[in-house]
């Protein structure tokens, strides 16, 4: 079955600090697909985070269901979870002492015995991975050496290492400079197109989200929802819908946002 990811009628929030639930969003259905490259958008406060951290199981859903194929994201052990779906999230990495060939071993730990030996499959898996994102010549850097870009294509490979069918990337390509930006973004689409992964990102990169995705994912303030082919929801008006504010407006033909005009 080519379905990898099954969102639904998701209810997501959190608790408030007198114990009650607060929505942020409800009756959210989605559906990510082999070789499909998503994208989640939406103003700050919109729950792009608390989305991808409920999906995940790192925190609770108020209400509805997900599925990792056939299964039921509550019927997952952690272990389970991470030959489903590999995380590339914003966190630092203190261990920074370590070399590339380290970090992007971790990948294989959810397949490793008790000792957590690289077996020689593994081993492949890692070199394999290093070759995809070009940093086989790096291996033995150490990753507090390399330039933000280097690290994020690092984390990447430790994702591809897990060898998951899903990839899911909170924020890639956030402090990264542009031509960085253009590498990993193409990146993740040769991953999606070309390996059939299942690649959802959650962003604040617009230009970037309509430029690669095959389809959005919107989330806004006061809980809309809306999703679709990138060009279509550009041109129909729902970005501007979900992302103008006062006089601030995104200009649909250069893909920026810019101050209202006053005639």
């Amino acid at each position: 079955m080519n379905r990898l990811l099954k969102i639904r009628n998701l209810e997501i929030g959190f608790e408030s600090k007198k114990g009650k639930s607060v929505r942020l969003h409800h009756s959210l259905n989605f559906e990510l697909t082999k070789g499909q490259f998503i994208s989640i958008l939406g103003p700050n406060g919109a729950g792009k985070s608390t989305f991808l951290r409920t999906i995940l199981a790192y925190q609770k859903a108020l209400s509805g269901d997900v599925y990792y194929g056939e299964s039921l994201l509550a019927d997952l052990t952690v272990k389970e979870l991470a030959k489903e779906v590999a995380i590339v999230l914003t966190d630092k990495i203190e261990e920074s002492f370590l070399t590339v060939y380290e970090i992007v071993s971790t990948g294989r730990y959810p397949f490793s015995g008790f000792t957590g030996r690289l077996t020689e499959a593994d081993k492949i898996f890692i070199s394999e991975a290093l070759e995809l994102v070009g940093m086989n010549s790096f291996l033995n850097r150490y990753f507090n050496q390399l330039s933000d870009g280097e690290r994020q294509k690092v984390m990447i490979a430790r994702a591809i290492a897990q060898d998951t069918a899903l990839i899911f990337l909170d924020e890639p390509v956030a402090f990264i400079d542009a031509p960085s930006k253009i590498e990993i973004m193409e990146l993740l689409t040769m991953l999606s197109h070309e390996h059939q992964k299942g690649i959802l990102i959650a962003t604040h990169d617009l230009e970037a989200a309509l430029r690669y995705s095959d389809e959005l994912w919107l989330l806004g303030i006061d809980g809309e929802v809306n999703k679709g082919d990138p060009k279509e929801l550009l041109n129909n008006g729902v970005i501007n819908k979900f992302f103008d504010k006062d006089n601030i407006v995104l200009n649909k033909e250069k893909i920026r946002f810019e101050k209202r005009s006053i005639n």
